[in-house]
């Protein structure tokens, strides 16, 4: 029997999709290559699909653990042929927290657009656009044990809960960032007011080293946050307290979404980064005693998906978890 049952009030029990497509354009902030993009209502059960719509073959790439690699600066997804999509994070971040389950995303380059440096401007088209129920149960990831994964002094950790919190501290010396904690309880209301501003941020003494490399070759001001030792380079600094620390959190958001389905735990974390998300994600799934996966439409309302599945044949795969 399922046991969700202290889930947030306004926590989304079924799938869920767009309701009309949405258009992005503009730079990625690595390769600083123009890139056009749009998000398209997808079917129950797509999960979350990119489409290099500039390679004819081959070219659908579906955003889950198994394909993420080379995790520098940015979160990076491939497919068995290598065709590949990067700096995903921000948004997939949005989808999220906004509890869009379904969704293809045609992309006629191989890095996302930079937009603002956060999740703000998907969060912004997504909620104008509409998010609509689909007749499928969503499902979670609900840990049930402590796990830990360390790499260097880094850590993350996450114990059993019945909601997704993050305990998140970052610690700079010697700069304006410094030692920064901040405690995040999820849901979209926080999500959007807390974190979905929060831009990306670098270091001026990394970008020449980082361009030599062939990154942040699309990176400025408008799409970042530059800090030079105990100054912020913006002209209009900081959006709101802390965002160094909150855009940490935003970026795990995003980075755990490629479980394929949203997490359920109370995480503790220290200078997490995506290589470090990646490996606690593998982590998680490495042992079926860590987690369970459960279905909340059918723990809160099994009369009304009974109900469903007994009118419409075309239902006939979706499965009630009792």
């Amino acid at each position: 029997m399922n046991y969700i049952n202290n889930l947030l009030i306004n926590e989304n029990v079924h799938q869920s999709t767009l309701k009309k497509t949405i258009h992005f354009s503009g730079i990625g902030v690595h390769n600083g290559r123009a890139v056009s993009m749009r998000i398209e209502p997808a079917d129950i059960n797509t999960g979350i699909v990119f489409i290099r719509t500039d390679i004819k073959n081959n070219n659908i790439i579906k955003a889950v653990i198994k394909n993420a690699f080379d995790t520098s600066l940015c979160t990076k997804i491939k497919n068995k042929y290598g065709v590949s999509v990067s700096t995903i994070e921000h948004l997939m971040a949005a989808l999220s927290a906004l509890s869009v389950d379904n969704a293809i995303i045609k992309i006629n380059n191989s890095e996302l657009p930079a937009l603002d440096g956060s999740s703000h401007e998907y969060v912004k088209k997504i909620i104008k656009a509409g998010i609509k129920d689909q007749y499928a149960s969503k499902s979670y990831i609900k840990v049930l044990r402590e796990i830990k994964v360390k790499y260097g002094n880094r850590y993350i950790s996450i114990s059993p809960s019945n909601k997704l919190s993050i305990d998140i501290t970052i610690d700079y010396p010697d700069t304006i960032i410094g030692n920064s904690q901040f405690h995040y309880s999820h849901s979209k209301d926080n999500f959007i007011t807390q974190l979905s501003q929060a831009r990306t941020y670098a270091f001026f003494e990394d970008i020449e080293k980082m361009r030599t490399a062939g990154l942040a070759m699309g990176g400025s001001l408008n799409n970042a946050l530059v800090v030079d030792k105990f100054k912020v380079l913006n002209p209009d600094g900081l959006r709101f307290e802390k965002e160094f620390v909150k855009h940490k959190a935003l970026d795990c958001i995003g980075d755990f979404y490629l479980l394929g389905m949203s997490l359920i735990g109370k995480i503790d974390c220290f200078a997490p980064g995506h290589k470090l998300n990646q490996m606690f994600i593998k982590e998680i799934l490495k042992d079926e005693k860590n987690y369970i996966i459960e279905n909340v439409a059918a723990s809160k309302y099994p009369d009304k998906i009974l109900n469903v599945l007994s009118k419409d044949k075309a239902l006939e795969n979706l499965t009630h978890v009792a």
